[in-house]
């Protein structure tokens, strides 16, 4: 079974596999009101998506961050680079949200595989609660993540 990575801040480090926040904000693959489960294939991915989402905060200013290992059934649709529209890495999610539409809302798979925008040469693996083999997902670990000054 592969494992993937997910970088939460601490005071959410024991809901390391709930779907809410994407379900109540939306992301660049989902819409508000549908919740999925980002996760990355490196725990490298997963900091550089972390500390791009927070710009502008100094470092002394940074949560404290935990990094989660999660062991998945390997049942995951990859898409390059090639399949996805031109506008995949839109600075707004208005069209990207809705380019999974059919997964969204019938999974056949447990999750898809996409390229980072930050880090294109590695995967986000966005997992849906509502397929069967979510139940099989497993939290194996979790540790606080250090974060290096220089980032």
């Amino acid at each position: 079974m592969p494992l993937v990575y997910r970088i939460t801040r601490e005071k959410f480090r024991h809901d390391a596999l709930s779907t809410e926040g994407s379900r109540l904000f939306g992301a660049r693959w989902n819409p508000k009101g549908v919740g999925v489960l980002y996760t990355t294939s490196t725990p490298e991915l997963g900091l550089v998506e972390t500390l791009a989402h927070a710009p502008g905060v100094r470092y002394e200013d940074l949560p404290e961050y935990w990094l989660s290992s999660i062991e998945i059934p390997d049942d995951i649709k990859r898409y390059s680079r090639n399949d996805l529209p031109a506008y995949w890495q839109d600075k707004t999610y208005g069209r990207t949200q809705f380019w999974l539409r059919d997964w969204l809302i019938k999974p056949d798979v447990l999750g898809v595989g996409i390229p980072s925008v930050i880090v294109p040469f590695s995967y986000n693996i966005i997992l849906h609660p509502d397929h069967p083999l979510f139940g099989d997902i497993k939290l194996l670990d979790q540790e606080p993540i250090p974060i290096d000054r220089r980032l």
